[in-house]
């Protein structure tokens, strides 16, 4: 079954559900795929009652029963085509406060533009979106994939300084500095390496091995609880004599 992200917490749960099963956010495609079972199902036990109603039922009986109900079905089915044409917002629920149903549909327009931006790796538009909504873009499923490739665009063959090293020590033996409360979930693991390797063939050029810079990270974070770029200068100046 096709899994779908709930567009307030976060939560993937079957796209068949009518709510999330976690904060009960309301689900628009299961919600309408279940209405039209409904329907459906109306509709199969209105012809079920057929072979039922001839042990008993006259057949003029029988068909004013059928009409009856086959009236009810199509009454239903047509409100909620309308519904449908006419863009009746499924989300019109007292259990939704105005900030819940403003970002419910921020998402339902911006999402398709996200996961677009992402295969692109057009960063600068979904830095744009993460302004514009920060607390929904990173709680987006690509968010951290996209936090640790963006970060690397800004470090990748740049000269090695204080603060450039600072970010690629976060970057290589910290890097939920830059993904956030989800940590390396939804990150592109073969990527990342090959973007760690990258770092640490050009801080080998200047004399940092992988050893070296995690003694560096090590240190720093064990005495100060943090890295300072303005206590990297050494390293940078000196390579792996620091």
């Amino acid at each position: 079954m096709k899994q779908v992200t709930c567009k307030n917490c976060g939560a993937v749960f079957n796209e068949t559900l009518d709510k999330c099963p976690y904060c009960g956010t309301m689900n628009k495609k299961g919600s309408y795929r279940s209405f039209r079972l409904k329907i459906f199902d109306l509709i199969d036990r209105m012809l079920g009652l057929k072979d039922e109603a001839y042990k008993s039922l006259s057949k003029g009986i029988l068909l004013s029963l059928l009409r009856g109900f086959a009236m009810v079905a199509l009454i239903i089915l047509a409100a909620f085509i309308v519904s449908r044409f006419y863009n009746v917002n499924p989300y019109d629920d007292k259990e939704y406060d105005q900030e819940t149903l403003e970002t419910i549909l921020w998402e339902d327009e911006n999402l398709d533009k996200l996961e677009e931006a992402y295969r692109n790796e057009d960063f600068a538009t979904i830095e744009k979106l993460y302004y514009e909504n920060s607390s929904v873009v990173s709680s987006w499923a690509h968010y951290p994939d996209y936090a640790l490739k963006k970060q690397f665009s800004k470090i990748d063959g740049k000269p090695i300084d204080a603060y450039v090293l600072r970010d690629i020590l976060y970057f290589l033996f910290y890097p939920e500095y830059y993904t956030g409360y989800d940590g390396m979930k939804g990150v592109n693991t073969e990527d990342y390496e090959l973007m760690k390797q990258s770092i640490f063939t050009a801080c080998n050029q200047i004399g940092l091995s992988e050893a070296k810079l995690e003694e560096i990270y090590r240190n720093h974070c064990d005495t100060y609880g943090y890295i300072s770029a303005s206590d990297l200068s050494q390293y940078v100046k000196e390579g792996g004599n620091g």
